[in-house]
């Protein structure tokens, strides 16, 4: 089992740096060809082989932006998910807080996990490892509006919706609306 640099951790909940192995593009793999997870992640017309993940997510595939990092969700010693966060592009979302502002991406890869409120933990986990040891003063994300379950979890964790972005993400053959949630250090 792949055991990258351990981001933050808290009892069974794991934040570990993806590493260059045929185990973790082997997970990736496994997650970005399931019909459940690409209907919010890439989309399900765009299924992932194992050479496309090692080709995006691999050495060769990173040198356009150093400054993301990737990551693997663990849960009780089970690689469960998926998560990168990266210095925020704020001119791409015509986001006006100030300060440090990080970006976040994530899934939960085994669909039998959803629903149990493990998705809030690792968020949460991630932002007081972004706030106390990057100092973000602000985190954002950009789920589908048509995701519930995901803005759910993401207020649960302080998010709040900021604006609108009308058809932000080309997905499954069209322009998507996603919203634009942020939250503030200390909120």
């Amino acid at each position: 089992m792949a055991t990258g640099q351990v981001i933050a951790q808290e009892g069974p909940i794991k934040i570990r740096q993806m590493e260059d192995s045929p185990a973790d593009y082997a997970l990736l793999a496994r997650w970005l060809s399931d019909g459940r997870v690409l209907e919010f992640y890439e989309g399900r017309d765009r299924p992932y082989s194992y050479e496309q993940v090692v080709a995006e997510f691999g050495p060769e595939g990173k040198t356009d932006d150093e400054e993301l990092t990737a990551c693997i969700l663990v849960f009780e010693e089970q690689p469960i998910g998926y998560l990168q966060f990266y210095p925020a592009d704020t001119g791409e979302y015509s986001f006006e807080g100030e300060g440090r502002v990080y970006a976040l991406d994530l899934f939960i890869g085994e669909a039998d996990l959803w629903g149990k409120g493990l998705g809030t933990r690792f968020v949460q986990l991630l932002l007081a490892h972004l706030f106390n040891e990057k100092g973000a003063d602000w985190v954002i994300l950009d789920p589908h509006i048509d995701n519930p379950r995901a803005i759910r979890a993401y207020e649960k964790c302080g998010f709040r919706k900021i604006k609108l972005l009308p058809g932000h993400e080309f997905h499954e053959g069209r322009y998507v609306d996603c919203w634009l949630m942020g939250v503030q250090k200390d909120r």
